[in-house]
């Protein structure tokens, strides 16, 4: 890193942190709505299934960039609701990975035999107890590995929230190159600060996974 460069290291560390935050959001955001639309998609009223089939497909298909644009532009135009670039890049990310992340909890549920749903009913536990103590344990197992890859594509799609102006590691790079003119090395300084927050995230994620086969 250069000396110019080095002057705007606590920028670059800033911006990092504001694309760890925001990404984390995202998908404690994502966790809890594909939850819900993975037992909708599970549920035995054709209803509830359509419409976590029809939410799963449609955001699982827009692009983010166009996710972006109508959460920024589209609203205010709509609804006449004016979004800050955070919440708008906050609504698009949750929603592309709500998406995926109803397929993920989806699959670990089903993961876990239907006799062993009956067992725990069986033995006087009610639907939540079995829920708590039964299915999701096991069903973490399946859910967590997939789970690291979503939080992975949420900060590396992050990045496109600077389209709408939302400042975070990439924007950050932009207006750093903007002032001090250095493109290679503002785009090597930001590709590495991507690689070390993804890899961390890799490493954890895989000892996390560890852990719960030990555990469980």
């Amino acid at each position: 890193m250069t000396t110019g460069i080095a002057d705007y290291a606590g920028y670059f560390l800033q911006g990092a942190a504001i694309t760890i935050w925001i990404s984390w959001l995202a998908l404690l955001l994502s966790a809890v709505v594909g939850t819900i639309f993975a037992a909708a998609g599970l549920s035995s009223l054709w209803p509830l299934r359509v419409l976590a089939t029809a939410y799963v497909e449609t955001f699982r298909s827009i692009p983010i960039l166009v996710l972006l644009f109508f959460c920024y532009f589209g609203l205010s135009l709509v609804f006449s609701i004016n979004l800050s670039p955070f919440v708008a890049a906050t609504i698009a990310l949750t929603l592309e990975l709500s998406s995926m992340m109803a397929v993920i909890v989806r699959a670990g549920i089903q993961s876990v035999s239907r006799g062993q749903w009956e067992a725990g009913l069986a033995t006087g536990m009610r639907r939540w107890q079995v829920w708590r103590y039964i299915i999701m344990p096991q069903a973490i197992r399946v859910i967590l590995p997939p789970s690291v890859g979503v939080y992975i594509a949420a900060l590396k799609d992050s990045s496109l929230a600077s389209i709408i102006g939302y400042v975070e590691l990439t924007k950050t790079g932009l207006l750093v190159r903007e002032s001090t003119g250095r493109n290679f090395q503002v785009l090597v300084v930001v590709a590495a600060l991507y690689f070390v927050i993804n890899y961390s995230i890799s490493l954890v994620g895989a000892a996390l996974e560890k852990r719960f086969q030990i555990v469980h």
